[in-house]
């Protein structure tokens, strides 16, 4: 098995690579066009081109994807890759400029995450990280990851889950006041800024959420000194043998302010 430094490596040129390729085809007519089920012409584009990407890098790996699903072997040597190759497809094909490809690695024998990246389709540097080895934020290691923003990250669309999102905000405004509450439509981008203090709190509570969605934003998160947890406060399980959903994500570099964004403190 690669170390977990060489795979964090390998998921940054890769999902920095894809990110470019999306970044030149932006707003091209057709890109739109469904394929099959909900996968579109650009989500095909990108997940065949980060395939192609990863077994030049890799020769041997186990791919885990919405397009190309898959199932992993407990027993095989090589790495899990477990891939989104465009998150935020509806901002994308609307040429809205907040969109990411995720590239996370696991261990196929003990299911840890070892290593992923998370890159920003447009501006800004790929977030990335190594198990026990750091996080980073471009080429720079984050020395010091604390909370910079006042940014509140909430995803909510169903209709059962806007109370808890409301009373959410609301504990969290009563802790500080100047909190402002957006959605911008990458949560794998959202959380990944969370881990490097840029977002104060991330909060999905729709219970959607898979594997591949987070998978690499969550590890940067935890490699970074933060916690995710579930809609009940518990540390977030990611399986990584196939495509399989995580339901609701909370997540902050701030234990305490995770913790009161699912009801279990107060300001």
């Amino acid at each position: 098995m690669i170390d977990a430094e060489q795979l964090r490596r390998i998921s940054v040129k890769v999902s920095s690579e894809t990110a470019g390729l999306l970044r030149d085809l932006a707003c091209s007519e057709d890109l739109g066009r469904v394929v099959s089920g909900e996968t579109t012409v650009a989500d095909k584009r990108a997940e065949d081109y980060i395939l192609d990407l990863l077994r030049r890098e890799l020769g041997q790996v186990q791919v885990i994807s919405e397009e190309a699903g898959g199932a992993a072997s407990k027993t095989s040597d090589a790495p899990i890759a477990l891939v989104d190759p465009l998150d935020g497809s509806t901002n994308y094909l609307s040429c809205i400029t907040w969109c990411s490809v995720s590239v996370a690695f696991a261990d196929p024998r003990s299911g840890e995450i070892l290593a992923g990246s998370v890159a920003p389709v447009y501006a800004g540097m790929p977030v990335s990280f190594a198990r026990g080895k750091g996080c980073y934020h471009g080429g720079l290691k984050v020395e010091d990851p604390r909370i910079r923003g006042s940014i509140i990250s909430v995803y909510v669309d169903e209709p059962g889950a806007i109370e808890s999102v409301a009373g959410a905000i609301g504990r969290l405004k009563g802790v500080r006041r100047d909190f402002k509450v957006r959605s911008l439509g990458s949560a794998a981008l959202e959380l990944a800024y969370t881990a490097i203090g840029y977002i104060a709190v991330f909060a999905d509570l729709r219970a959607r959420l898979r594997n591949i969605d987070v998978a690499a934003a969550v590890g940067a998160v935890r490699e970074c000194g933060g916690v995710v947890t579930d809609a009940d406060g518990k540390p977030l399980r990611i399986g990584v043998w196939r495509v399989e959903r995580v339901g609701s994500v909370v997540a902050s570099l701030d234990e305490a302010l995770a913790r009161i964004a699912v009801g279990g403190g107060s300001g």
